[in-house]
């Protein structure tokens, strides 16, 4: 090991520096390795409830970074032609930036020489698929081997320490982590109703992570990868460099960091199951008001557009076309009377008797010829025709002005945003009385931070191996505060006697509880209501912005549609009133 040593392995991990002789003697008796303070197991930061004792500054955007200092700690051993082979979460330790550190080198398998060392022992939960229930004594590892554990830490670390195998089987019988890793299921993965299983309550989509990352689990954890298929450290530092680059604080908490373009997880989660990723466990600064005032402000101060199309019309004349229609007809009226009264005139006035009745038929008839010439018939339907077709288009142009102008939709997101201002108001209020709650509730907060002191990994419970122990963290019970029968009914497979082991240990944990009236409301709990408060006041803003948003947008829609409308609009009444007043002068 001292002969493989670089600079790269010295600073990702403890490795030896030497070798340590007893004085006067060749013979070796131990070796050093750099003493590493100040750091804490990856578990105490993928675990909620120890993050928030340990890595009080943590949110999610620190965890892909610490996926990727995991990431490159295991390419560096790689690269020396080393195996971890057996890793504990123990033996990887973090620090407050982020950075990753290997303890427990001397456990490495090293192929040195035709020698081979190897680890005696695996920890089940983080062992492949291909190696489950084999025994490890001389069994040789390799690098894909180590690539299965480095796939499930950093679905830990993404997932709030969630393992990827561990959930509801909705088959017959028990589904350990051990089995379903053994039979590739997936609990996250698009195969997952296959393999029938089911997520643990509110625990968020892989799709979090994005189509690349998502890709990389499925790889890793697919039955395709046993021949050495799994995602390669190289490949998740670049895969998790560009995550790390996609990820934006959330509007409403600044502490749920996620993707750009997609709605935030985190408070999807809380809102479904009422619990938190628990992030950020410092005091968070209360937020003020301006922002929302201000956007308040803007809102209250814009009105619908006004005005519609002009729809009354200067000038009522009738149209030429229409007036020689009508002068047609007047005048065929006029020739066929004066002709016929002519003819039939002449024929009274003739000395011959016999030809009066030929005069007087001959002015009937020129009448009804004169009639005939000067027909307007025809003209007069196709007004009518010009009428009904004005009317159509007037009555489709006037519906879609109403519909397209209307401003309805404005005064309904407005009275939405005025919704948004009351429950501003209520925040003084909101916050009197949680702080009040916390005051009145102190017995139970006291008697619950006394319990999540006591970790299940940390405890010696009868039937609790450390395969069960990741299950129940999987579903959110990792102290002793988080033992009650709700939480119980959701965890599949759990034996009434593990169960009644885990009461048991939380009741002799109970009786040590002194509760102190004296002691002032915990800052931890503060923060929490503040954190709450916080959240409101920037869901509410944010909803504000997008209210207002949506709101000049609306504006803005109505505004370019009476741009676009109003001129056809106008026309089609022009020509239909035109029609009217023509159809008026003949009909």
């Amino acid at each position: 090991m001292a002969q493989l040593s670089s600079a790269e392995l010295r600073r990702v991990t403890s490795w030896p520096t030497a070798l340590l002789y007893p004085k006067g003697s060749d013979e070796p008796i131990g070796f050093l390795m750099p003493l590493q303070t100040a750091r804490r197991s990856i578990e105490s930061l993928y675990s909620p409830n120890a993050r928030r004792a340990h890595f009080k500054r943590a949110d999610w955007k620190f965890l892909i970074r610490a996926a990727i200092n995991t990431s490159a700690t295991f390419d560096a051993i790689h690269k020396a032609g080393c195996v971890i082979g057996s890793i504990s979460p123990a033996s990887l330790l973090v620090g407050q930036d982020a950075s990753v550190h290997l303890t427990d080198c001397d456990s490495l398998q090293i192929n040195l020489e035709n020698s081979l060392t190897s680890s005696q022992t695996s920890l089940e939960t983080l062992t492949p698929p291909e190696l489950q229930g084999k025994p490890f004594g001389g069994l040789a590892r390799e690098i894909h081997h180590d690539n299965f554990v480095l796939a499930v830490l950093i679905f830990q670390l993404l997932f709030m320490g969630r393992h990827p195998f561990a959930g509801r089987y909705l088959g017959g019988g028990d589904m350990p982590i051990t089995k379903a890793i053994a039979e590739f299921r997936f609990v996250y993965g698009t195969r997952r109703n296959a393999h029938m299983m089911e997520q643990p309550p509110g625990t968020p989509a892989l799709s979090i992570v994005g189509n690349e990352l998502a890709c990389l689990f499925e790889r890793a954890f697919g039955k395709s990868a046993v021949k050495g298929g799994r995602p390669t450290p190289r490949e998740w530092v670049s895969a998790l460099s560009r995550l790390e680059q996609e990820v934006a604080p959330c509007r409403v908490d600044s502490s749920h960091w996620h993707r750009l373009g997609s709605s935030c997880p985190w408070c999807r989660v809380e809102a479904d199951s009422g619990s938190s990723p628990r992030f950020l466990a410092e005091d968070v600064p209360s937020a003020g008001g301006p922002g929302f005032e201000a956007l308040w402000k803007e809102a209250e101060g814009l009105e619908p557009p006004r005005g519609g199309p002009a729809v009354a019309l200067s000038d009522s004349t009738p149209s030429e076309a229409a007036l020689a229609i009508r002068r047609k007809g007047n005048y065929g009226h006029l020739a066929a009377f004066v002709i016929a009264v002519t003819l039939i005139g002449i024929g009274f006035l003739s000395k011959t008797e016999a030809i009066h009745s030929i005069w007087f038929v001959a002015g009937i008839v020129a009448f009804f010829i004169m009639h005939g010439i000067f027909d307007t018939a025809s003209d007069e339907a196709a007004l009518k025709r010009r009428l009904d077709r004005a009317k159509f288009k007037w009555e489709a142009a006037e519906a879609e002005w109403v519909l397209r102008t209307s401003a309805d939709e404005f005064s309904r997101q407005k009275a939405s945003i005025q919704t948004l201002r009351e429950g501003w108001d209520k925040l003084p209020a909101l916050s009197r009385r949680k702080h009040d709650e916390l005051k009145q509730n102190q017995w139970a907060l006291q008697r619950r931070r006394f319990l999540e002191g006591f970790l299940i990994t940390d405890a010696r419970i009868d039937g609790m191996s450390n395969e069960r122990r990741a299950f129940l963290a999987s579903y959110g019970i990792e102290t002793a505060a988080d033992l009650d029968i709700a939480r119980f009914n959701a965890v599949p497979g759990l034996p009434t006697r593990t169960l009644d082991s885990l009461i048991a240990w939380r009741t002799s944990i109970e009786q040590d509880f002194l509760f102190n009236p004296n002691l002032p409301v915990d800052p931890v709990d503060i923060a929490r209501v503040d954190r709450e408060l916080l959240a409101e006041r920037r869901r509410l803003e944010s909803q504000m912005r997008n209210g207002l948003a949506n709101l000049k947008q609306i504006r803005r829609d109505i505004e370019a549609a009476r741009r676009t409308l109003k001129e056809p609009t106008e026309r089609a009444y022009r020509h239909y009133a035109q029609a009217q007043i023509d159809a008026a002068v003949i009909l």
